[in-house]
């Protein structure tokens, strides 16, 4: 009888060893080496929820409800489609919490899983707080590793649309995200 390793934990057992054996210079390439990023790893991440861009595509996770944690002006800048700006420090204050739940009340079908919850942001740190300050509001949570720099790495903003049409919920597909009205102007 074999015993299969969970490929994440055979990952950061791998970045890990390598520090060891090697010196914190090796860090980096180990991170490189096993695809993993610094705020995966920080977020704990053979307990923490994520998701790469590549299995998202692929549609590993769904239905899901896509949360932008940046500022306005970089949601505004470029958005992964079909997203909801909720900013970092609105989920801090408590303010973003009720929104997302609401989100996910307004989103809720009987007849479907619950959604899960995907926070994004530029690289990461910003979801993995999220994540985090999200972790005992009893809904279900991820975070997209690398951000949306990773996610254009591996789709292009006008492919967002086809790739996410069969992954965010049919409810959050009919709004379009809505910006703040001082970015409308």
């Amino acid at each position: 009888m074999s015993t299969k390793i969970n490929p994440l934990v055979s990952k950061i057992l791998m970045v890990v060893l390598s520090i060891g054996t090697l010196g914190i210079g090796a860090l980096g390439s180990a991170i490189a080496f096993t695809g993993l990023d610094v705020f995966t790893i920080m977020a704990g991440g053979i307990t923490a929820n994520h998701i790469t861009a590549a299995e998202l595509k692929q549609g590993k996770l769904k239905p899901i409800i896509l949360i932008d944690v940046r500022s306005p002006a970089e949601y505004a800048e470029d958005r992964i489609a079909n997203s909801q700006l909720v900013p970092l420090d609105e989920i801090e204050t408590g303010v973003g919490v009720e929104r997302i739940k609401k989100l996910v009340q307004k989103s809720a079908n009987p007849s479907q899983v619950q959604p899960t919850v995907l926070f994004y942001c530029t690289k990461g740190p910003r979801s993995v707080k999220a994540y985090q300050r999200l972790e005992k509001a009893g809904l279900k949570i991820a975070f997209l590793s690398g951000g949306i720099t990773n996610w254009r790495e591996t789709v292009s903003p006008e492919q967002d649309q086809a790739v996410l049409s069969a992954i965010v919920l049919p409810a959050n597909k009919s709004k379009a995200a809505q910006l703040p009205a001082q970015i409308k102007n």
